[in-house]
């Protein structure tokens, strides 16, 4: 039945729209406020539209006989969330804002579906199939494969090299996933069997679901042509040359083409020479080629358009810092914390900078606005710690690195920091108990940073020290 195939398709288009919508709002309550700008704080799901995930993904979906539901995307630009329990959060807002879909229509099938509704009474066994592919989708989506928001949940907690791994293989992982459901059939059986007891666990009857998506397959196919002419034809219409060109810069910087991103941005440049935005992300293509006179003259092209351009101010002040004009990039990240008084990132960047200018004094109370607007991040906690060593503040830097691993109990340069303040009081056994702490989370580390650190010195030769860092050349 037709009806049954639009029921669910326009249920399922509101559902991914609340899945990105709730990305986007954590997203901006975190940090980043560029999703306000790009328009994803809407229900519109032209916004989230996506060529492959709207429109080729379904497609494939359909060919290899599965269910071909267009999925959705919302760009967010991670490095201006404000820790890494923020870019968790953003991850798992989508697959909750889901799980509450579910329930919703858990609730309505549940007190509904006793009502007789002659000849409506499809909509019992639509509202089934759609509330068993929320559930389905949920569990997909929770998979810790980069790419999903499961892996997004712990991606900020791995170590980064993994990280870094993990960001070339994401666009890749879509594909794998495709491989496991395709080809591996207990891994597929094992997810549908589970959200089909998940189903009847809450009510909704696996044979009520079967007629849905009998029901709604037999006009899947047609719903899916009709879908891609209309969202094509809207999308020509709809959206201006800049914004398109802008998309493709966005697309490419995503897959680290930055040639391609720094030719889009042009496009959309030429064609709207006010564009703040793609000025940046210009420079932030051109950073990443290193060619950084060129991002700086990006950078000031966008703030001389918006002076406000919080994000300008603070990447202009990281390839300023490259290029090792200190006291510019000082300056620069002040404006950006002038403009965004809470963005705590640029005051740890300015005690970076002038603890590495070795005005320690300065850099600890750079550290203190940072920690004042970001009291749980264990790494300015550290770098505190750090600078009061270096300023014979031992007992202070060591409570600073406490506190830090109060916060992280695994973040190994708290414990190694420790190490050397109480190597530096000469206090042997919290030392070596210390750097013991530091050796189990990171041993190669710890190792080729106490080869050059003085502050080990007094206990270089001690028994314990040589038998936990190694014999020294």
């Amino acid at each position: 039945m037709i009806q049954v195939a639009i029921f669910v398709c326009v249920g399922w288009l509101l559902s991914v729209c609340l899945h990105e919508f709730g990305h986007a709002i954590v997203a901006y309550w975190g940090g980043d406020t560029s999703v306000k700008d790009k328009g994803y704080l809407t229900l519109n799901p032209i916004k989230y539209t996506d060529f492959n995930l709207s429109l080729f993904l379904p497609l494939i979906f359909l060919l290899l006989g599965g269910i071909p539901l267009p999925g959705a995307a919302v760009y967010i630009d991670q490095r201006r969330l404000r820790s890494r329990w923020w870019k968790s959060a953003v991850s798992a807002a989508g697959p909750i804002a889901s799980i509450l879909v579910a329930v919703l229509l858990t609730v309505i099938f549940r007190f509904g579906s006793p009502l007789p509704l002659g000849e409506y009474r499809w909509i019992w066994p639509a509202l089934a199939f759609l509330t068993y592919l929320e559930i389905y989708v949920v569990i997909l989506n929770l998979l810790p494969i980069p790419g999903l928001d499961g892996y997004g949940i712990i991606d900020p907690w791995l170590p980064a090299e993994i990280q870094e791994r993990s960001r070339k293989f994401g666009q890749y992982g879509i594909w794998v996933l495709f491989a496991l459901l395709w080809f591996v059939e207990p891994f597929n059986n094992l997810l549908g069997g589970s959200a089909f007891s998940i189903s009847q666990m809450v009510g909704i009857p696996s044979r009520m679901v079967g007629v849905g998506y009998f029901l709604f397959n037999e006009w899947a196919k047609v719903l899916l042509v009709v879908a891609i002419a209309i969202a094509f034809v809207v999308r020509q219409v709809t959206q201006k040359p800049h914004d398109r060109q802008y998309e493709r810069g966005n697309n490419n910087i995503k897959r680290r083409k930055y040639e391609d991103a720094i030719a889009a941005f042009d496009q959309a440049i030429r064609v709207k020479s006010d564009f703040h935005e793609a000025w940046y992300m210009r420079g932030y293509a051109l950073l990443q080629l290193q060619r950084d006179e060129d991002a700086i003259a990006a950078y000031d092209k966008a703030i001389e358009i918006k002076s406000d351009y919080w994000e300008a101010w603070h990447d202009r002040g990281i390839v300023l810092e490259v290029l090792q004009r200190y006291e510019d990039a000082i300056a620069s990240y002040q404006k950006a914390v002038e403009i965004k008084p809470d963005y705590h990132l640029a005051w740890y960047k300015i005690g970076k900078i002038l603890s590495n200018l070795q005005r320690y004094q300065e850099a600890i109370a750079a550290y203190d606005k940072a920690i004042e607007i970001q009291p749980n991040d264990a790494m300015i906690w550290t770098e505190k710690g750090v600078d009061l060593g270096y300023e014979k503040e031992y007992d202070a830097a060591i409570a600073a690195c406490d506190r830090a691993i109060k916060i992280n109990p695994r973040y190994f340069l708290a414990w190694y920091n420790k190490a050397g303040c109480y190597a530096e009081q000469k206090n042997v056994d919290l030392a070596i108990e210390s750097l013991r702490q530091a050796v189990k989370i990171d041993r190669v580390k710890v190792k080729e940073y106490a080869d050059k650190d003085t502050s080990f010195d007094f206990i270089r030769n001690h028994p314990d020290f040589r038998e936990l860092i190694g014999k020294w050349k």
